[in-house]
């Protein structure tokens, strides 16, 4: 992978300088920021888009977590729009919908009556009619600019002004993205440096759990509290991603 110059940097790689000098997985922040303008851009912007609304009613509305993400200041007005035309989707498929009773002989209906949770062939057609016939538009879009601020790490990890150093004062990424960006490593040189520097990351976390779980013994708790004060959240953090909140 060649190591890009200087004048070739893009916003992505100022923005990944600017996540790093933050706590936490500096992706896991950028995909943050990312779903929040995807959002804000729908709703002051795209509202009224046709090709817009026609993903969002094909993705039967957002993911739980990016629906609830549309409450916001000034929001409410775009909110009932898009959700209207959701609804208006949903209640399309429930006006043809027929209850399709099978045979009480049929293969299906015995394995139906031995397993209670299965799902009914009589009311299939319907679920899936309302399932999801497209990924939540905002996840779509979060998942295309991960996959570009990692590719953007990696291109600019080390050289002249690279993100290294950044990196190693950072709290590195998450143990997700971190797989994340070893699949996507094809230069030795840069999977040396990132694995040495999330190496250094996680090493300094143990050492702050160490001395969180020493000062949580009764024999130190006098002792005052250092930057390991956090380290069970951070952990939690480096292990699963970031907090959805």
């Amino acid at each position: 992978m060649p190591i890009m110059k200087p004048n070739t940097q893009t916003m992505s790689f100022h923005d990944l300088r600017d996540a790093l000098a933050q706590p936490g997985c500096a992706v896991c922040r950028l995909k943050a920021d990312a779903a929040d303008r995807f959002l804000d851009s729908l709703l002051w912007e795209s509202v009224n888009d046709p090709g817009r609304r026609r993903e969002i009613r094909h993705a039967r509305g957002f993911c739980h977590r990016h629906a609830w993400s549309l409450v916001r200041a000034g929001a409410s007005l775009g909110v009932a729009i898009v959700t209207r035309d959701v609804l208006q989707s949903v209640l399309g498929a429930l006006e043809s919908a027929a209850f399709e009773p099978s045979s009480p002989w049929s293969v299906r209906r015995v394995h139906e009556a031995l397993d209670p949770g299965q799902p009914a062939a009589s009311t299939a057609e319907l679920v899936a009619q309302l399932e999801p016939q497209a990924p939540c538009p905002a996840c779509a879009w979060v998942e295309k600019m991960e996959a570009i601020y990692l590719d953007e790490l990696l291109s600019h990890l080390i050289g002249e002004d690279g993100l290294l150093a950044g990196y190693e004062a950072s709290d590195g990424l998450c143990l997700p993205h971190f797989r994340q960006a070893l699949a996507r490593v094809r230069d030795e040189r840069v999977f040396e440096a990132l694995l040495d520097a999330q190496r250094a990351v996680w090493d300094r976390l143990v050492t702050h759990l160490d001395e969180f779980i020493r000062k949580n013994d009764h024999r130190f708790r006098d002792e005052t509290w250092g930057e390991e004060r956090d380290a069970w959240l951070r952990a939690i953090a480096a292990l699963a991603g970031a907090r959805p909140d």
